[in-house]
């Protein structure tokens, strides 16, 4: 199965007190090269919507920005969709991933498993944490059924959008993560609890 996938890393990150989330750091890599490298070892390419793109060794990552900027999941997907390869290129699977899970590459191959298993009248294959709860940003979704829907809506009406409200139509697979494997950093309790810490800047560095 030829899988492309898309990193949303462009929020505010107003509960981080507007530091980019992206840039925290997990084992000395920023949230975005970890989500980036976990995805790039399922997928062919990868497009990161956000005002950045990591350099990865043999890799090209693609950088968009959608507009305007931080309007959301849905339109930032929508961004992304229009960047991977398209017509003879096309991928059957869309890997979307928030860039803010540190754990979600272990998660990774069971998605993919049981959508190469599935059958077509599955659409996709979603993570479903211990609690329950769906996460469509950390999902694998067939390219054709997702670009129809994400097409279902204007630019406008993407704007602040959920992806819960994008992905409803879908014919969805649950396959269950484990304990932490979806959690995602929102707050500076998030960071502490999954070890991510701010970079130092090139100032702070220098008083060291």
């Amino acid at each position: 199965m030829l899988i492309d996938a898309v990193v949303l890393a462009g929020g505010r990150s107003s509960r981080l007190g507007f530091v980019p989330k992206a840039s925290l750091l997990v084992d000395n890599e920023s949230l975005l090269e970890k989500a980036v490298i976990a995805a790039l070892g399922v997928s062919r390419s990868c497009v990161v919507v956000g005002p950045l793109a990591p350099e990865i060794a043999g890799h090209e990552i693609l950088a968009v920005q959608e507009d305007p900027p931080f309007s959301g999941p849905a339109a930032a997907l929508a961004a992304g969709l229009r960047l991977l390869p398209s017509g003879s290129q096309t991928s059957e699977s869309v890997l979307v991933l928030a860039c803010d899970m540190p754990g979600i590459a272990v998660q990774l191959p069971a998605l993919v498993a049981a959508l190469n298993s599935a059958s077509r009248v599955i659409d996709g294959a979603i993570s479903l944490d211990p609690h329950g709860y769906r996460q469509p940003l950390a999902a694998l979704y067939r390219h054709h059924e997702l670009t129809q829907v994400v097409s279902q809506f204007s630019d406008l009406e993407l704007i602040g959008l959920s992806m819960r409200a994008v992905i409803e139509q879908l014919n969805l697979l649950s396959v269950p993560a484990a304990l932490g494997v979806t959690d995602d950093v929102d707050s500076w309790e998030d960071a502490a609890r999954l070890g991510a810490t701010e970079p130092q800047s090139e100032t702070q560095e220098g008083t060291q």
